[in-house]
């Protein structure tokens, strides 16, 4: 139930708060840089800020980001339903789904990135995954 929060709260944050990024000093940089650990649904500007971050990090403007977003919002969105109670998925399964959806988003995202924003990406993701799966006390397989 948890990871549906994390999931919902990080969709609520990408869709809906177009943050304009304050800018961070180096070590604020520094501490965000893959720590999706330390979020919590009380995060919801840090969690914006740092995918922002990571957006930026990949030096993403005009309609590519636009069409980066609509991609990773649509692939959250994705993972947000495994949690839905009329899929009916039990915990195990949803815990083999995320991977699967992440490769999916890293599939669609790869024809649009360039080979350093695409590891920048999947990097993001792995963090996000990995963070999803300490919370949930999930042994994280691929």
């Amino acid at each position: 139930m948890y990871c549906n929060h994390f999931i919902t709260v990080f969709l609520v944050c990408f869709c809906f708060l177009n943050v304009q990024a304050q800018e961070l000093t180096n070590e604020q940089k520094e501490r965000l840089k893959y720590k999706v650990d330390l979020f919590s649904t009380d995060d919801v500007e840090l969690q914006t800020l740092w995918y922002e971050d990571r957006m930026d990090k990949m030096k993403l403007s005009g309609k590519l980001r636009q069409d980066y977003k609509k991609i990773v919002v649509y692939h959250a969105y994705k993972m947000e339903c495994l949690g839905n109670p009329e899929v009916q998925l039990s915990d195990e399964q949803i815990r083999r789904e995320f991977p699967k959806q992440i490769r999916k988003l890293h599939n669609d995202v790869k024809s649009i990135l360039n080979p350093k924003q695409f590891e920048i990406h999947k990097n993001s993701w792995d963090a996000i995954l990995k963070g999803i799966y300490q919370r949930k006390n999930w042994k994280l397989t691929n």
